[in-house]
């Protein structure tokens, strides 16, 4: 895997991966980006930087050779971090400079979005760590009838369902945090960008910053459930952990979760099942906990606020339903009785596809 870590401003212009990303036109990408950038807060400016010079090339055609281009970048870069005699007096500042010199950087071209394909999500297999540590390996089961909540070394918990265990070293060294898990159990993970939080549940890794979420894998069972509550989460197989690493730029399929999805893996034919949770629950924060009292409310406003209280995008036809509104002084209710009520109220009906809600109606007098 690239390190990303020591990419200057030119590197990071240079980088197909990265300059996809800024176009928007790779929803794969996307979601490395966003995880990436999450995990090295420390490198916000320098992405910043780029994504401002990259998005001023991206209408202007032109074809210069690779050397052409490498000098070019290293001028802009120089001139963009020149001190300015003339910041005294009128006040230039750092972003001021860089808004200026990228009109320098138009004559790059289009050839940048395509110079050098990567293999964006190559990990390195994160070797068990009851053989790479002299670290004492605990192992919590819970025998008992009830749950029961294990505190971890860094400080983060795991509620084990009855039945069920979870192993990992006394204590957390090297770069990442390693747990290993039987049955069901609802994380919630410390954050630590410098050391990723990762989960084995059979054939399944799931990796995090820090969040919540729960793995359900059961040995007498054929398929492994995460399902999130905050953050973001990245899982991913083994299988497919090992062919990146005898493989040469192999892409390695992964996949993204948010608040209140879930991913079902079938482990026989290595499947991924992306939907929502059964139950999807608020994610606002408390102190901006929604009101959900609405009267003669137009259905755009209701939507969206559904869709802000619970992170979940709902499709609808906005122009055929623009006359419809609800009256209805809904609480506590799950989001899916919400939904019901409203679509009773204004003559629609509902389906779940995936993570999405799609919402059908012949409209409103």
């Amino acid at each position: 895997m690239i390190d990303y870590s020591r990419f200057k401003v030119e590197d990071f212009v240079t980088d197909e991966s990265f300059c996809l990303w800024v176009k928007g036109t790779s929803p794969e990408h996307t979601a490395f980006w966003e995880f990436w950038t999450e995990e090295h807060p420390e490198k916000s400016e320098t992405i910043t930087q780029a994504r401002i010079l990259l998005l001023g090339l991206k209408n202007q055609p032109t074809a210069i050779n690779e050397d052409e281009i490498s000098l070019e970048v290293e001028k802009i870069v120089r001139l963009v971090e020149k001190p300015t005699p003339f910041k005294v007096h009128f006040g230039l500042s750092f972003w001021a400079r860089i808004a200026a010199v990228v009109v320098l950087a138009a004559g790059l071209g289009w050839w940048l979005w395509f110079r050098n394909p990567i293999s964006i999500s190559k990990l390195k297999r994160p070797e068990i760590a009851a053989q790479t540590t002299e670290n004492t390996r605990v192992e919590v089961s819970n025998n008992t009838h009830s749950d029961y909540t294990a505190t971890l070394p860094d400080g983060s918990t795991v509620q084990l369902k009855k039945g069920s265990k979870v192993s990992f070293s006394e204590k957390f060294s090297g770069d990442k945090r390693e747990v290993f898990l039987t049955g069901e159990g609802f994380f919630q993970v410390v954050r630590n960008p410098n050391k990723p939080f990762y989960v084995y549940a059979n054939d399944l890794v799931t990796r995090v910053l820090g969040t919540s979420f729960t793995v359900k894998t059961y040995s007498k069972e054929q398929k492994v459930v995460v399902a999130v509550k905050t953050g973001k989460v990245m899982v991913f197989s083994l299988s497919e952990l090992k062919k990146s690493e005898k493989i040469a730029n192999y892409h390695l399929q992964s996949l993204y979760l948010l608040p209140n999805q879930q991913a079902t893996f079938e482990r026989q034919n290595e499947k991924f099942n992306k939907a929502l949770v059964e139950q999807p629950a608020i994610v606002t924060q408390p102190v901006e906990t929604p009101n959900f009292t609405f009267e003669n409310t137009p259905i755009a406003e209701v939507f969206a606020k559904l869709k802000k209280a619970y992170g979940v995008n709902i499709m609808y036809d906005a122009d055929l339903m623009k006359n419809c509104s609800v009256t209805a002084p809904l609480g506590n209710e799950p989001l899916f009785v919400k939904l019901d009520i409203i679509c009773k109220t204004i003559g629609a009906r509902y389906e779940i596809v995936e993570t999405e809600i799609v919402v059908s109606s012949r409209g409103c007098p």
